[in-house]
């Protein structure tokens, strides 16, 4: 499965903090490739105005932007404000001034208008309840109007978190337990980790027209990409209360069984459903 074990224990806006430049290290390869198929998916068209819900440094807000440009306009909401700013300093160097970048708790902010569009990558399984959440989602767009949500695959990640969380408990006395959420529960992803599985939950919501996609996404292995990859995710979150000489045994220990285990390449591939939100002329 994925990146997205528990990280309950801290804050979501702590651990995307501190994932700082690893997360940018990481864009190129993952973040930005994904971001890029989300835009795709929501068939934007100049004018259109779109709301990027966990929108971190700006890998689907940056490409929405210019394909909305001249006139329309990007709103980028996360609680990590230091992501946030990586985004928009991307933005000043693109000259892009169609886009906002806005910190704080998307599923409670209130907007001065509905959307044409709304994308959410690899955001919607952190949503503290995430039906309910992403129905707030989408009903902050338009009749009609469309959105792109992207998740990892259900194998995507697998022996290389595998990996990670074999380290983290061999060498330290961090977080114990990982892959459910907070009471216990499976994780929210493994609910829509596979095509049937994420379409099914994007109809039961409401949403018609409802498409998804496979986006393969897979990086050569190497030492540096595969650190940066655990520093610039989700996976940061169990080594924030690890100190140093900790946090380096972890390191070598982790990258010591990729290579044991044979892991050349990093799969990262991923889910994109998209679809329109009903209007007057569908059916119920």
């Amino acid at each position: 499965m994925s990146e997205s074990t528990s990280t309950k224990p801290r804050s979501l806006a702590e651990i995307f903090n501190a994932s700082g430049s690893h997360f940018d290290e990481v864009t190129p390869y993952v973040w930005g490739p994904a971001g890029a198929a989300t835009v795709k998916a929501l068939n934007l068209r100049p004018g259109d105005h779109v709301l990027d819900a966990c929108a971190g440094s700006g890998a689907s807000a940056l490409p929405a932007a210019v394909a909305v440009a001249p006139s329309g306009q990007v709103l980028a909401v996360d609680l990590a404000a230091d992501l946030l700013a990586l985004g928009k300093a991307a933005a000043e160097r693109q000259a892009l001034r169609n886009i906002e970048f806005r910190t704080g708790d998307v599923t409670k902010m209130r907007f001065d208008r509905r959307f044409d569009a709304v994308c959410c990558a690899y955001g919607v399984f952190f949503l503290p309840s995430m039906d309910s959440d992403v129905t707030t989602l989408l009903r902050a767009v338009r009749p009609g109007g469309r959105f792109a949500f992207t998740v990892w695959h259900d194998d995507a990640l697998y022996d290389f978190t595998k990996a990670f969380l074999e380290a983290v408990t061999a060498r330290s006395d961090g977080p114990g337990a990982f892959g459910g959420s907070a009471d216990g529960q499976p994780h929210p992803i493994t609910r829509i980790d596979t095509e049937a599985k994420i379409s099914a939950w994007a109809s039961s919501l409401g949403a018609v027209d409802v498409t998804t996609t496979v986006e393969r996404i897979r990086v050569p292995r190497s030492d540096d990409f595969g650190w940066a990859l655990v520093l610039g995710s989700g996976l940061r979150g169990h080594l924030l209360d690890l100190d140093a000489g900790h946090i380096a045994d972890v390191r070598d220990r982790f990258l010591a069984l990729l290579t044991e285990r044979g892991i050349s390449e990093i799969k990262c591939d991923s889910l994109i459903v998209s679809g329109r939100t009903q209007d007057s002329g569908d059916s119920d």
